[in-house]
């Protein structure tokens, strides 16, 4: 793909990875291939709008705050007909730029991403375990290291604001139930997401289930029974038992029952704010 493409991220308080994934950046997309580098920021107190200027990219505020309000800021200045979002915690693959542009070359394909890993050990290896040993492929959607046409976002009315967290789900429901375009998956590429330590993981994946919970769109077409949830956390130390041996991870054995405990409690909390 040789026509030059916009870049945009949403940016918040980034400054431990951010000059990692914009060198990154610099390295897998040629800069012949790029016209604008947008960056909307959400009122970060550290020196993450510093470096971006540093990294040559146009700094905006982020209007509303929230991850599809930077989001859609930043679409209002895009004005090429194909735009890449990376978050600022994506290290971009090395063949991203080699394969995921290629599928825009289809005029059917809406939009284009690879997937992505958490650089934290025990996170990986749990990640590993569910996709490979239980069989399920990494088709999760996710607007971080993503390529769009630009026409198509505008015509569904940009990024949804119904949930913070969703997304990219819900615009990939949207573009592929309102149009006739495809949305590809290439899980042969594999960008990293940049995770610190374990307990500030697992917080941060809690904080994002219980964002989700508190939208009722998000609550409706993805929670799973109460029952099913608390099975499973009832058996999640069996369970991390043996992915730990399977893994040869100790810190499995405790990390995994902890986040089924928050998936059940986020449940109970759902069915309590349901049935009050």
């Amino acid at each position: 793909m040789t026509d030059k493409v916009d870049l945009v991220m949403w940016t918040k308080n980034g400054e431990f990875c951010l000059p990692q994934v914009l060198k990154c950046i610099d390295n897998v997309i040629p800069h012949e291939n790029i016209c604008h580098k947008i960056i909307v920021d959400d009122h970060s107190t550290d020196r993450t709008t510093e470096i971006a200027a540093d990294f040559n990219w146009d700094v905006y505020p982020n209007p509303q705050g929230g991850i599809p309000s930077g989001a859609n800021e930043a679409l209002r200045h895009v004005d090429r007909e194909f735009f890449v979002s990376i978050e600022q915690d994506i290290i971009l693959s090395k063949t991203w730029w080699s394969k995921i542009p290629q599928y825009m070359r289809d005029p059917s394909v809406g939009c284009a991403q690879g997937i992505r890993v958490p650089t934290q050990d025990v996170l990986r290896l749990l990640d590993d375990w569910q996709f490979e040993v239980l069989g399920r492929k990494r088709l999760l959607s996710s607007m971080d290291n993503n390529i769009f046409r630009t026409t198509v976002v505008r015509y569904l009315g940009g990024f949804p604001v119904i949930c913070p967290v969703c997304a990219d789900t819900i615009l990939m429901k949207r573009m592929l139930s309102q149009t006739c375009y495809k949305w590809v998956i290439d899980d042969t590429v594999v960008s990293l997401h940049v995770r610190t330590g374990l307990k500030s993981s697992v917080e941060h994946l809690y904080k994002q289930i219980n964002l989700c919970s508190r939208t009722p769109y998000c609550a409706d077409n993805t929670k799973p029974p109460l029952a099913l949830v608390a099975r499973i956390f009832l058996t999640s130390p069996f369970r991390a038992l043996q992915v730990a041996l399977k893994q040869n991870c100790p810190n499995i054995i405790w990390a995994y029952p902890l986040l089924r405990l928050y998936h059940l409690s986020t449940s109970l909390r759902q069915q309590s704010n349901s049935s009050s």
